[in-house]
């Protein structure tokens, strides 16, 4: 069996399509795999910082407007002819998309050479490429089970969001020295993301000072600032003379599972990568979602695990300094009063979710 698993565009895609060659590398040894990119460095960044070398693929993002709805009918035949020749020529079996520019026409150029098709959604609400692809793909592979209600597919399975092996298995004696944090205090670790972060940010800053009383005199803060934002935040927290709180601002955390070993709490965008990684570690969030997200998937991610009562959410619309600090303080009440940060088999669930991915594509393939 040769498996092509074409993830592209961002991290939340990308990083779940590594997860499921890990697990395929660790159970199945047996099939040969390969994955498949846009040409945008960050995509092939993120593959080369975990050791691959993704196949490049020069997919045409489609435009919206008259002109470029007309342009991008041309770039569409052009995107799924080349991927059916790469299909063709490098012999793949199956296909599985996981998002991105790239997804798109190699799993439907899979579906018409009638190779073993999948796609993996992983927010509650799918995209239009998924919607429109799901009733013609093997199988349609689940991170939320409510997703199921939006896709016309010939068949579901609920896997759950694969997650890389390697972040769950930080110690947290080794992130506590490698970012200069105290054993005795809680850690909230604030994860803003690329996009919209800066009325975020500017909240959180703000929101510093009122977190700066006795009571929390426990409590550290990791902050991922990011490059754009960070010489601005740290010189504006230089200014405050925090006297209770300690606050570590990097511009980027290199090494995520040694951040998620040291967080009892963190506050995140609500990408469904970022809160599959964020629970598995036990981490318990309070999420904001990204208003600009698409179909607002985001919002929905996080009803949904608010109403598991395994994280919290605060729309960005009610969000102030205020309310920012009182939700900080309440999740770091649930976690002094002893209440667990997570249920256990959510973790359980989502460390397993590559494996289980992994052992359904085995399963459709062909015994040729």
């Amino acid at each position: 069996m040769k498996l092509l698993i074409a993830a592209g565009g961002t991290g939340g895609h990308i990083f779940p399509a590594i997860a499921l060659g890990e697990a395929l590398r660790r159970h199945h040894p047996a099939v040969e795999f390969r994955f498949l990119c846009g040409e945008r460095e960050l995509e092939r960044k993120l593959y080369a910082d975990n050791g691959i070398d993704p196949i490049v693929f020069p997919a045409r993002q489609l435009g919206t407007g008259l002109v470029s709805m007309l342009k991008g009918g041309l770039a569409a035949a052009g995107n799924l002819a080349r991927a059916a020749a790469l299909i063709r020529r490098e012999k793949f079996d199956e296909v599985i998309g996981f998002g991105g520019y790239v997804s798109g026409p190699a799993v439907a150029a899979g579906v018409l050479l009638g190779r073993v098709t999948a796609i993996h959604e992983a927010n509650t609400v799918p995209g239009k490429t998924n919607r429109l692809l799901a009733p013609f793909v093997t199988f349609c592979a689940i991170n939320f089970p409510e997703t199921a209600s939006h896709l016309r597919a010939r068949r579901i399975e609920i896997v759950g969001m694969p997650i890389r092996e390697g972040l769950t298995q930080g110690a947290r004696a080794d992130g506590l020295e490698y970012f200069d944090l105290a054993a005795d205090r809680k850690t909230l670790l604030i994860l803003g993301g690329s996009q919209g972060a800066k009325y975020l940010y500017e909240t959180l800053i703000q929101a510093l000072p009122l977190l700066d009383t006795p009571k929390n005199s426990n409590l550290q803060i990791l902050w991922s600032t990011g490059t754009g934002n960070h010489e601005m935040l740290e010189g504006r927290l230089r200014g405050m003379g925090l006297r209770h709180i300690q606050v570590v601002m990097r511009p980027f955390i290199d090494r995520m599972d040694l951040a998620l070993a040291v967080a009892d709490v963190a506050l995140a965008r609500a990408g469904a990568s970022s809160i599959a990684e964020l629970l598995a570690c036990g981490v318990r969030p309070l999420l904001i979602p990204l208003p600009s997200a698409i179909y607002d998937h985001q919002t929905q991610n996080a009803n949904s695990i608010s109403k598991l009562g395994i994280g919290e959410m605060v729309t960005e619309k009610d969000l102030n300094p205020a309310r920012a600090a009182q939700a900080v303080e309440l999740l770091l009440s649930r976690i002094h009063g002893g209440q667990p940060p997570r249920p256990k088999e959510v973790g359980e669930d989502e460390t397993s979710a590559s494996h289980r991915l992994a052992s359904v594509l085995v399963s459709k393939a062909d015994p040729r």
